[in-house]
């Protein structure tokens, strides 16, 4: 089955620009066309259009008509996928545009090969991301990817992928009292999608043995279906366990903001669609004002800071650690604003600007 999932993987187009992009106008104004809101705008795109200052910034959904846009000097970003009728406006007007970006953030040929997403979201992607793209590659002159990994997959000898790293907003710092609050009463979270079944199966007895231990815990999860049930069949109290339905990204971040956590579970496991990740995961918990377990691995290393906690994949150690952070109030708020720094870090280590494109009257950002 793995030989088969491996030549499915190999067989899945790429992303590959064909049109010239020394050659374009300067840019007047940006278009971001996506399935908004989203994680990868939010995490990726957001700060960097506010940066522009004076140069308009449209965002349309997928949906969305685009005849009101201007394509007199307009740039054109694509964030993971196109329907038809905005693939059409584009194909019409390309030859007046400044240029196209296409941007990814998953190994989207290895999600829709492996065996951890559901057929509903491979169809999707196959449709929106997949489908297009034979069409949309004759039309664009630039390649974006989050993580050098991921650039890798999709990089051969005859176009440039430049990376897009991830670039959060300033963080809220959260009242210490969330943090080092005592341990009478303690929230520990687990926020993942489906397509981390793996992840999901990993933590069920780990927390089960936690919850068990520590009867001062509530634990919230977010599933479906499935994995849903799986969680419910774990044993834990249903008093102190929540599963919930996995919400849109705006609910997400309301939810995120204005509930916060004590201790967030960041487990990655080793696999194709993992080893391309970026270590937006951060972010999210940050948000929540959570104290922080990750998994050691290359995706997390990349802005680990001293005081965050980073273990290896075994039962053994994520008990240890959840132990220690259950137990240890000043050590939760260490790991907290360790994530913190690591976030600076993150910002520090990326650039404002998006590779290739030069704006009319302000220079090559590149």
């Amino acid at each position: 089955m793995q030989s088969l999932r491996s030549a499915i993987y190999g067989l899945i187009p790429r992303p590959q620009p064909s049109a010239a992009s020394g050659i374009r106008p300067p840019a007047k104004r940006l278009l971001i066309l996506s399935r908004y809101p989203n994680p990868s705008v939010s995490y990726y795109l957001d700060e960097r259009s506010k940066a522009l200052a004076d140069i308009p910034v449209i965002l349309k959904g997928l949906d969305d008509g685009l005849g009101d846009v201007d394509c007199e000097g307009l740039f054109v970003i694509i964030c993971r996928y196109i329907k038809a009728p905005q693939l059409r406006w584009l194909e019409q007007r390309h030859g007046r545009l400044a240029g196209i970006a296409y941007f990814v953030d998953d190994d989207i040929p290895a999600v829709i090969a492996g065996d951890e997403a559901s057929w509903p979201y491979k169809f999707r992607l196959l449709n929106f991301a997949i489908r297009p793209l034979p069409r949309l590659n004759r039309l664009l002159t630039h390649l974006w990817a989050s993580t050098e990994h991921l650039a890798g997959t999709l990089t051969n000898s005859d176009h440039k992928v430049d990376i897009l790293a991830p670039m959060p907003a300033q963080p809220s710092q959260k009242s210490p009292a969330m943090i080092g609050e005592t341990a009478a009463s303690l929230k520990m979270v687990y926020h993942a999608t489906g397509i981390h079944r793996h992840e999901h199966e990993f933590l069920m007895p780990i927390v089960r043995s936690a919850m068990n231990k520590h009867k001062n815990l509530h634990f919230e999860v977010f599933a479906d279906g499935d994995l849903a049930r799986r969680w419910r069949r774990q044993g834990i109290e249903p008093a102190r366990m929540t599963v919930s339905p996995q919400l849109p990204w705006s609910s997400y971040l309301a939810r995120t903001t204005n509930h916060g956590a004590d201790i967030a579970l960041a487990p990655l496991l080793a696999g194709r669609t993992n080893d391309s990740r970026a270590d937006t995961k951060r972010i999210d918990i940050s948000r929540m004002g959570a104290a922080a377990i990750f998994s050691r691995c290359a995706t997390f290393a990349r802005c680990a800071v001293a005081g965050e906690i980073h273990i290896g994949n075994t039962a053994e150690e994520w008990l240890t650690a959840i132990d220690q952070l259950v137990e240890d109030g000043h050590r939760r708020e260490i790991a907290f604003n360790a994530t913190l720094q690591s976030l600076e870090k993150m910002r520090q280590s990326a650039t404002l600007a998006f590779p290739g494109i030069r704006f009319d009257g302000f220079g090559d950002t590149a």
